[in-house]
């Protein structure tokens, strides 16, 4: 009982360090290289829309310089600061928006114009548009 409660915990003990843990660089001298982010050896190839990334992200100059093969981690990387990019722009976007619509509100309300009054306008155009038909009912009839 106890040879097979420790095989499965030293295979389990295994299987973790083989998927969790990254291989050792076959050569040390270029693990040290001139790129750091490719610490891992390159193993994706990436979509049109990744080398997109990877170019907006200046990763690389133009799509031709992409390598056909890139590392999962400069990928991921990329992905990340497109993100952080894409989010700044939309706050600022939204700061914009919002600015504006401040400004617009304060020259309806300069003028006169508010949410309250197109309300009681609409009650009566819509009371007096009843009041029409229900004349023109009694006159038929």
């Amino acid at each position: 009982m106890n040879k097979i409660l420790s095989l499965r915990l030293r295979t389990c003990v295994n299987s973790v360090r083989r998927n969790f843990c990254a291989p050792p660089p076959s050569n040390p001298s270029s693990a040290s290289g001139s790129n750091p982010n490719m610490s891992m050896a390159p193993r994706y190839q990436p979509t049109d829309f990744q080398k997109f990334i990877l170019v907006w992200t200046k990763k690389y100059k133009s799509k031709e310089e992409i390598p056909k093969y890139v590392s999962g981690e400069m990928i991921d990387k990329a992905r990340s600061q497109a993100r952080i990019k894409i989010a700044n722009v939309l706050m600022l976007l939204t700061a914009l928006a919002s600015f504006g619509a401040i400004l617009v509100g304060k020259s309806a309300a300069k003028r006169g114009e508010s949410v309250h009054q197109y309300n009681l306008d609409w009650h009566k155009k819509y009371e007096e548009e009843f009041k029409a038909k229900e004349a023109a009912k009694a006159k038929n009839n």
